[in-house]
């Protein structure tokens, strides 16, 4: 299974905010970062391949094309999280996870839909929040709840954006972690949007860096995060160095001027 963009071309009326974009296929089992600076259409790559955006252009999915596809097969193989966090309500989190799975997973029995929950809650580590309200929560565990709803369906291509933006250190790691399980396990694809660029450095197999022209690189983190790549995207001085543990991380020296 492989996803490939070509030639993509998004609107906001008459303001062009992805045009003419083209990536080399990404295959199974792939963690991959979409990185860069603020406007440049990370999350709106993101929700034109959930079917969330009108473009021009190809996007392909197991060698069909997504624009061809019903709105059920779109929805079974694509799992999508939005920016904004779950709105908080009087459900709990295990009702609304169990929701999301029976709207796409409607064949299963509840047995398997209760193990297919049980095994996500214990990916992500929120056994704890199964039984209580998602307006008692923090928006951090609001995040982890919709993040347990997309997982739950299984898909073959997760669409996350800043899953980690309302989390705490220890929570960024455990949640980056259990998406790269996932993706390796299942064989799916993910993308995720992200200004976090150790995290993308740390467990992506791959990164997609644009810029305001489009795509400036793409291939493995240390390939893309080049001092003239940060220089470009990001109007920076910086480098790959490595902590005392061997993991790289991104040093930022100074702005350009």
């Amino acid at each position: 299974m492989t996803l490939q963009i070509n030639d993509l071309s998004v609107s906001y009326g008459s303001r062009k905010v992805i045009s003419h974009f083209t990536l080399s296929a990404i295959p199974e089992g792939s963690l991959v970062a979409v990185i860069g600076p603020n406007a440049v259409g990370k999350s709106t790559l993101l929700k034109s391949l959930a079917g969330l955006l009108k473009y021009s252009g190809n996007i392909s999915l197991h060698q069909r094309v997504m624009r061809d596809l019903p709105h059920r097969e779109v929805i079974k193989h694509v799992g999508y999280l939005p920016q904004t966090l779950p709105q908080p309500t009087t459900l709990v989190a295990y009702e609304l996870v169990y929701s999301a799975c029976r709207a796409v997973c409607g064949n299963q029995t509840n047995v398997q839909l209760e193990a297919s929950i049980e095994r996500v809650f214990r990916l992500l580590g929120i056994h704890d929040l199964a039984l209580r309200r998602l307006s008692e929560m923090s928006g951090g565990q609001r995040q982890m709840v919709g993040l347990a709803q997309v997982l739950v369906r299984h898909p073959s291509l997760l669409l996350l954006d800043e899953p980690t933006s309302a989390l705490d250190l220890h929570w960024q790691l455990n949640v980056l972690e259990a998406i790269r399980e996932e993706t390796h396990k299942t064989k799916a694809i993910a993308l995720i949007a992200s200004h976090d660029l150790n995290l993308a450095l740390r467990f992506c197999d791959q990164l997609i860096m644009l810029g305001p022209g489009g795509v400036l690189a793409m291939g493995e983190p240390m390939s893309v995060l080049t001092p003239e790549h940060l220089r470009t995207a990001y109007g920076i001085e910086g480098r790959v160095e490595r902590c005392s543990r061997g993991y790289p991380i991104v040093l930022a020296d100074s702005a350009c001027i």
